[in-house]
């Protein structure tokens, strides 16, 4: 046959899962992206940030002694003998209504609950002594002035958001987010929500991974779609060096395909410091620093792309706020059917899990790196080290659930 011969450009080295990762965050740590940052921000828009400093309460909570319940506050010394037998009556002057919260100034020192109490002409009738600091809140009895209410590196709560108004403190440091940009790549997608067109397919690997970065604490955006060119992603990939971004995400394009440039483009412009994983799914994943930037090059197929985020990205976050995220629970059940694997590769196995009269049942889910109904689907993922070729059927594994927060 006559014409060219077309090559297909292979992988630097299929570097094992624990060394790439390794590569990517030493090189992280170095180029700052793991740089601790901070920002003051309202305390409002603080949930679910993370305490760059201590919060310390600027007034003590309460902020005065205060009504544990409704009834009257009185001074205990009053209702000496007081029982519903022998009720004493005080006149008006000796006591206050109140309500739960409201300030028990001095002299008053207790509060009488309103069922122990009756209003009678000129006063009140106290069926039930009460002792001094009795149905009362204390100042300060929750959180003293200048106690902790939320430590360096806790998460801001909606409880914690609560006490720091309770205390004074409307503004607080919170760790900055850190900022990603994601370009996804291929002249066959469309931008999610447009018209179909025969032969394109929506894009929505930007969709699951803007959910996931912001749910584990970073800000990303999303860069136009860009066809498989070479000059339009050096391009786009210029202009992402110009911008303040902590980690630039490049999206497909880093296989073996004729449109694949991103391995190219990386080692030309910077330091290509591995090409492919020994993983599956997530195999195509590439690292490189270009322009003193880490550039992560991330598979198109949607499950190759959430292992390799949960492989490199989700350790990342891990580390720069220094707290681990959401793991699933082990769960060991036997499995369905016999697993095969590859010497050398990690694999990732999503499965369901059925309880039946035997106990847990562990069924693996159909291949297929581009189905994304496997995700969807998936009660959790087996694990299998890259030292072992096959797992048989009935064999009791551990699998760890994917966690579910919606």
């Amino acid at each position: 046959m006559g014409g060219a011969v077309v090559r297909k450009k292979r992988y630097l080295k299929l570097l094992p899962l624990d060394e790439a990762r390794d590569r990517f965050l030493g090189a992280c740590a170095e180029l700052g992206v793991l740089r601790e940052r901070e920002e003051e921000v309202n305390v409002w828009e603080a949930l679910g940030r993370i305490a760059a400093r201590e919060v310390q309460a600027r007034i003590p909570s309460p902020p005065a002694p205060c009504a544990a319940m409704d009834g009257f506050a009185v001074r205990s010394v009053d209702t000496f003998g007081a029982k519903p037998s022998a009720p004493q009556f005080l006149v008006e002057g000796r006591f206050i209504p109140v309500d739960t919260g409201n300030p028990v100034p001095p002299p008053f020192d207790a509060v009488v609950p309103v069922e122990e109490a009756g209003e009678v002409a000129g006063g009140i009738e106290v069926r039930r002594a009460v002792a001094p600091g009795q149905h009362v809140r204390a100042a300060g009895e929750d959180f003293p002035e200048g106690a902790t209410v939320v430590p360096a590196g806790g998460t801001f709560t909606p409880e914690a958001i609560a006490a720091c108004i309770a205390t004074g403190n409307t503004r607080v440091w919170v760790k900055r987010k850190p900022r990603l940009l994601f370009i996804p790549t291929g002249s066959e997608l469309l931008t999610p929500g447009a018209p179909f067109q025969a032969g394109k397919v929506h894009e929505t690997n930007s969709i699951m991974f803007r959910a996931h970065v912001e749910r584990w604490g970073g800000e990303v955006e999303v860069h136009p779609i860009v066809p498989d060119e070479p000059g339009l992603l050096e391009r786009s990939l210029r202009d992402a060096l110009e911008a303040d971004y902590d980690l630039i995400c490049i999206c497909a394009g880093s296989s073996k395909g004729r449109g694949d440039h991103t391995p190219e483009l990386v080692s030309r412009m910077g330091e290509l410091l591995f090409h492919g994983v020994a993983m599956a799914p997530g195999k195509p994943t590439l690292f490189g620093i270009v322009g003193g930037r880490p550039v992560l090059g991330l598979p198109g197929y949607p499950v190759s792309l959430w292992v390799s985020m949960r492989q490199f990205l989700k350790p990342m976050f891990e580390k720069y706020y220094e707290a681990p995220l959401e793991r699933g629970e082990k769960v060991v059940g036997a499995l369905a059917r016999r697993v095969h694997s590859h010497l050398g590769t990690r694999e990732f196995v999503r499965v369901r899990l059925e309880e039946t009269g035997e106990g847990t049942c562990v069924v693996p889910l159909p291949g297929g790196s581009s189905r994304l109904s496997t995700l969807l689907f998936a009660d959790g993922i087996l694990e299998v080290p890259e030292e072992v070729e096959f797992i048989p059927r009935a064999a009791q594994v551990e699998v760890e659930r994917v966690p579910r927060r919606w």
